[in-house]
């Protein structure tokens, strides 16, 4: 779940030169995970057109599902939709969220093939993801992220403003915001995240 295997150094060597980013080399940017794909995707989809009062709502209901654990697809796939729209409140993404878990149950899916490591390049990890029901743009930014595929920028109604707010750049769109960071090449959204949460990782005290 903390992604100890996931070898940094590159990312580390270009913001070591970055006076933004240098505070990154001390070992920050590793992504918690969940164990397994499918269940990142599932909650990611979980984060979409809602505060975040209502992820967590969601979650906390597919974890009580599951008995206090994350429910695995079969668990899913067999709940009927009055669950997910009476309990789990989950609007428009119930429907998206079983035919996900059922794909995943029966074998036509395997999102566990999307980890680095496999067969697959991330051109063709976003393609699969963004087929999927529930995922745009965002959500598959934000998977990949979490399976340690760092090259696309998660572009939302929180990083938009927030960059813009830090950069004092009123006017920065996707594509500027994308050109700030394209030096990092396959890391440029693991730098644009560390640029957004610097002040995560300071105390009162620093």
């Amino acid at each position: 779940m903390f992604r100890l295997g996931d070898d940094l150094a590159p990312f580390y060597a270009l913001a070591a030169g970055d006076p933004l980013l240098r505070w990154t080399v001390c070992g920050a940017g590793r992504m918690l995970a969940s164990p397994s794909v499918f269940e990142d995707v599932v909650k990611t989809i979980c984060t979409t057109n809602c505060a975040w009062s209502g992820t967590v709502r969601m979650v906390s209901a597919l974890v009580e599902l599951g008995g206090g654990a994350f429910p695995d697809a079969s668990t899913l796939s067999a709940t009927p939709d009055s669950w997910y729209r009476d309990v789990a409140r989950a609007g428009y993404r119930g429907p998206y969220l079983r035919a996900i878990a059922r794909n995943v149950e029966d074998g036509a899916l395997d999102l566990e093939a999307l980890l680095p490591g496999r067969d697959l390049d991330d051109d063709a990890v976003a393609e699969v993801l963004l087929a999927l029901p529930g995922i745009g743009p965002y959500a598959a930014a934000h998977v990949m992220q979490l399976l340690g595929r760092h090259g696309r920028l998660v572009l939302d109604s929180w990083t938009r403003p927030r960059y813009r707010r830090l950069t004092k750049k009123k006017r920065a769109n996707d594509a500027s915001m994308a050109r700030a960071f394209k030096h990092y090449g396959a890391y440029a959204g693991l730098a644009f995240w560390l640029f957004l949460v610097k002040d995560w990782t300071e105390s009162d005290d620093d």
